[in-house]
């Protein structure tokens, strides 16, 4: 079967709440950008860095991870406050997907594609990794991770946007508030590392 026209076809059986949604539409976009991201990080990227000296980009990193505290908080807020806590209507023990469509439910579907931006804004991790010649941190399980989930988050917001894979999202969304706020710490110097002491 042809694969352009295979994917067409998954697209059409998603969610008809969220199929449409920019990112979400066009399956042609994820899967080449996740191919683009493998093969700068793994060939094109270190080929290109080889004789060049690693990039000062520190004040791009620090807002970079300033920006991916602030869209992960709000992704965690809008989720919390349209499921789980006071106001929402989700279970916490289990939550089936309800089909339902209010404004209440169209707000979190929307922060869906906040979701999947901001989890394809992550891929610039590596880039950065790249840029500044750390290539020890290129592991295959850091390029699997990211090559995955960038996949992942697509699928679950064009098929599962809601249901009991929303306290998921949360605990991921929490966790990357609590590991892009270490970044951008460590980036201050070692006046401040050494404070890190969660990190050790």
């Amino acid at each position: 079967m042809n694969p352009f026209i295979f994917l067409s076809q998954i697209q059409q059986m998603g969610d008809p709440r969220t199929r449409d949604y920019p990112l979400v539409m066009n399956p042609f976009f994820v899967f080449p950008m996740i191919a683009t991201y493998l093969y700068f990080v793994k060939v094109a990227g270190p080929r290109w860095m080889k004789n060049r000296k690693p990039f000062e980009i520190t004040n791009l990193m620090r807002f970079y991870n300033v920006a991916m505290v602030i869209l992960n908080a709000r992704f965690l807020y809008i989720v919390l406050i349209n499921t789980y806590l006071p106001g929402g209507r989700y279970s916490l023990w289990c939550q089936g997907i309800t089909g339902y469509m209010d404004d209440q439910l169209a707000e979190y579907y929307k922060s869906g594609w906040w979701y999947l931006a901001v989890r394809y804004a992550d891929l610039l991790d590596t880039v950065f990794f790249v840029l500044r010649k750390k290539f020890t941190h290129i592991t295959h399980l850091h390029v699997i991770h990211h090559a995955l989930f960038a996949a992942n988050a697509w699928l679950i917001v064009l098929f599962a946007p809601e249901g009991q894979g929303a306290l998921g999202l949360a605990m991921n969304a929490f966790v990357h508030v609590i590991m892009y706020t270490y970044y951008f710490l460590a980036t201050l110097g070692p006046s401040v590392a050494q404070y890190l002491w969660w990190k050790r």
